[in-house]
């Protein structure tokens, strides 16, 4: 089997489906899985026609988009990759924030393509309704984690350190943060308290505004770190308040990551929030909300651990390697040759997604 992943965007840029793309290509490779991944400057009918000149003596090529990437652009292309190059499949993320064209650019994909794959189910429904004759075509499958545990967590030691981790940003919920470390603080709340991730907001009142505080209330600004050092922080953490403006939801990996470290994940609930993310995260309100729960975890009068079997599942199916195993799986089951892999397939069936 060899399996070429499509992304329009170039080695070194920032970006999260890139990152997927490239994770998933190493996992498939992990499992004995012939799998590249090509890197388009854009996406063009022409940079297809070249990509399939370059696999014409091998027809069985399985020709995988991931879309859309950071080189976005306006280009239809991608829906048409069925008529391009053959043996297509297509991962869409985001389908929801396309607009009409984009939508509409899938139109070919929606018939042709041999599977379709999103990363939750409300994703799926939502191109579902656009395009109901795609119904058999459609699949879910979760995101890995991006920052994998490098190391085992060590016994805890010491106070209890806080973390907030992703974009540093507006909509990003790092005023609730903020807000809640202040009251924290003005409890005489014993922990240390890290703010880990990106200060990626070009508003220098809102960056000022995040400096200023963290240096008031002794929160430690942990920037641009490389995925090891991420990993070791979270390892240290041992709360995470990750308080999403529109709720926690299967493509949060920054939740992911915190669960997968250990962390007890203090969040944002709403109808976008899948089952299991209710079951094995607290859910928060507002600051005083976060605070006051964060003392009673501190006073071991709330549970850190919620939901542990569940938790282990949810986590088991987002491994790497099980993901890789599942498009393996979907691979050979839809080019006419069924393996047996071991590969559980997450879909709307399953107990991982909300129905």
């Amino acid at each position: 089997m060899n399996v070429v992943l499509i992304a329009a965007t170039m080695p070194g840029e920032m970006c999260g489906v890139t990152d997927y793309t490239v994770r998933l290509a190493a996992a498939l490779r992990g499992i004995g899985i012939d799998a590249v991944v090509e890197f388009f400057d854009r996406w063009s009918f022409a940079n297809f026609m070249k990509l399939k000149h370059r696999y014409r003596k091998n027809p069985n090529a399985i020709f995988h988009v991931q879309y859309p990437t950071l080189r976005l652009g306006l280009s239809v292309a991608p829906g048409f990759a069925p008529l391009l190059v053959g043996n297509s499949f297509v991962t869409l993320h985001e389908f929801g924030t396309f607009n009409v064209v984009r939508k509409a650019a899938f139109i070919p994909s929606s018939i042709l393509s041999k599977r379709i794959i999103f990363s939750n189910n409300e994703e799926k429904a939502r191109f579902q309704r656009y395009f109901p004759h795609s119904h058999g075509r459609l699949t879910v499958m979760p995101i890995g984690n991006n920052i994998p545990q490098l190391s085992p967590r060590g016994a805890r030691v010491g106070p209890e350190r806080l973390v907030y981790f992703g974009q540093i940003s507006r909509n990003k919920g790092v005023e609730f943060f903020l807000d809640t470390v202040a009251q924290l603080r003005s409890a005489g709340a014993s922990i240390d308290v890290d703010m880990i991730g990106a200060m990626v907001d070009s508003d220098r009142d809102f960056v000022d505004l995040v400096r200023s505080r963290s240096e008031r209330d002794k929160i430690g600004l942990r920037l641009s770190l490389p995925a090891d050092e991420v990993s070791a922080t979270l390892n240290d953490a041992t709360i995470a308040l990750l308080p999403f403006p529109d709720g926690v939801s299967n493509k949060r990996g920054s939740a992911l990551a915190s669960l997968e470290h250990g962390a007890t994940v203090l969040t944002t609930h709403s109808e976008l929030t899948p089952e299991w993310l209710t079951k094995v995260t607290h859910p928060v309100s507002s600051p005083d909300n976060a605070a006051d729960l964060i003392g009673r975890i501190m006073a071991g009068t709330a549970e850190r651990v919620l939901a542990p079997e569940t938790l282990a599942r949810e986590l088991r199916l987002r491994d790497w390697a099980e993901i890789a195993r599942s498009h393996v799986k979907l691979y050979n089951a839809k080019l006419g040759d069924p393996i047996a892999t071991g590969g559980a397939v997450l879909d709307a069936s399953s107990p991982g997604t909300k129905r």
